[in-house]
């Protein structure tokens, strides 16, 4: 997957990324290894182990969130398993799509993972209710804000409205 840092979001979106690619992130399955308190279960779904994979890519409500977001966008992507890591699916949706709209995929799926973390903190740390059509909405308002700060390809990607 070849793709510009200007596609990759902001400096703590990269970051974020960054160490998620190192599974670096404080998931439930991170701080189990290290002896600390942790929650059994994803927070969002209830259903399995909390791990960074799981959380972009194999919870139903990540996988929830994905599908609204690509059918907002019109992007026909590769479908979303609890097998394929989140970076082997971004690298395989990436290299299927059209190379017009390459830019664009790189920074909704930038910006959903990130959105997506953000989401599951609020729920931890604030007592945020998990919420698919919030977070699609937030999303949605963050992309149209990138598109009008000039974030290449995703102008293109995005309904105009």
């Amino acid at each position: 997957m070849e793709a510009s840092m200007e596609e990759l979001g902001t400096y703590q979106q990269q970051v974020f990324l960054w160490l998620a690619s190192l599974d670096r992130c404080w998931t439930a399955e991170r701080r189990a290894r290290h002896g600390l308190t942790h929650d059994a279960v994803c927070i969002l779904c209830h259903q399995e182990t909390e791990f960074i994979d799981h959380l972009l890519a194999g919870c139903v409500f990540a996988r929830v969130t994905w599908h609204k977001i690509l059918a907002w966008c019109r992007l026909v992507t590769p479908p979303m398993d609890s097998v394929t890591t989140f970076f082997a699916w971004w690298a395989l949706a990436a290299d299927t799509s059209p190379s017009g709209l390459r830019k664009g995929l790189n920074s909704i799926i930038t910006l959903t993972a990130w959105a997506i973390w953000k989401h599951r903190n609020a729920v931890i740390f604030d007592g945020l209710h998990p919420s698919t059509d919030d977070l699609v909405l937030s999303i949605q308002d963050d992309a149209r804000l990138w598109a009008k700060a000039g974030a290449k390809g995703l102008a293109a990607t995005i309904p105009v409205t």
